[in-house]
């Protein structure tokens, strides 16, 4: 374990380093990616001062829910891009570099590739974080375990719709479609939704665990529920290894020949 994350440290360090090696280019999208945070969240600041509440959520549980959702984005993003390039890298026949090497494939893959103008989205959900109110030491260190919860949580539904490509081919727009569809989801309150739609978040997207639990949990700290969400995360973990790894047995050579410096 310990292996793999100074192994894990030092290729996302690389991946940094040579973002930055374009400073200028660097700031641009970091900053581009917090002004488009910004003007999304801007459009609630509008709405709630016509409406103070929907359903039981103030202005405050929607920042949160923002700064959950930006966060578990940039983080999957910046540190696990290859991840959500996966059913690219399957149906070109890539993976065959990563099979070579004696690390763990997925883990591999998924931190191969790195989109560091993501940090943008990171930074600002943390900025939004202190300014939904009442922050506290206490309700910090919740924030950043839950957080880090719900990261593992898209990051494994993310595995999970990306290694259909396994065995449906070209998969990679439908992957794509999916979280896309997943992290728009994730930036209403769970309570605008009802009837078939509420039951669909709360199974086949894991929209509800991703945000408007944790935001539920930060705000009311719940034993019972916390220990719900570390067994949904931990059992849709497993799906997603699972499933890439009987993905990973019926794969098909690409026959190429990569060389990586």
């Amino acid at each position: 374990m310990a292996k793999y994350i100074n192994l894990s440290f030092e290729i996302i360090k690389t991946n940094i380093l040579t973002a930055m090696e374009y400073r200028t280019s660097f700031l641009i999208q970091v900053l581009g990616m917090i002004v488009n945070d910004t003007a999304l969240i801007f459009v609630w600041v509008i709405f709630f001062k016509q409406f103070n509440q929907i359903n039981g959520w103030t202005f405050a549980d929607t920042a949160m829910l923002y700064a959950v959702t930006t966060i578990n984005f940039g983080l999957v993003m910046a540190f696990f891009r290859g991840s959500f390039e996966l059913a690219r890298t399957i149906a070109r026949g890539e993976l065959d570099y990563f099979l070579a090497l004696p690390k763990n494939v997925l883990w591999h893959v998924s931190i191969s590739r790195s989109e560091i103008s993501a940090l943008g989205d990171t930074i600002f959900g943390i900025i939004i974080f202190f300014f939904a109110g009442d922050v506290t030491v206490e309700k910090a260190g919740l924030f950043v375990f839950y957080v880090l919860i719900s990261t593992i949580i898209l990051f494994s539904f993310t595995v999970i719709t990306q290694s259909m490509a396994f065995w449906f081919g070209n998969f990679e727009e439908a992957a794509e479609q999916i979280f896309h569809s997943l992290i728009g989801f994730t930036l209403y309150p769970q309570t605008v939704f009802h009837g078939l739609l509420k039951i669909v978040m709360l199974t086949l997207i894991p929209a509800f665990f991703i945000a408007t639990l944790p935001v539920q949990l930060i705000r009311n700290f719940d034993p019972v529920l916390t220990v719900v969400m570390l067994v949904y995360a931990a059992s849709i973990f497993c799906i997603a290894v699972i499933i890439f790894t009987a993905g990973l047995r019926s794969y098909e050579s690409g026959n190429l020949i990569n060389v990586r410096i």
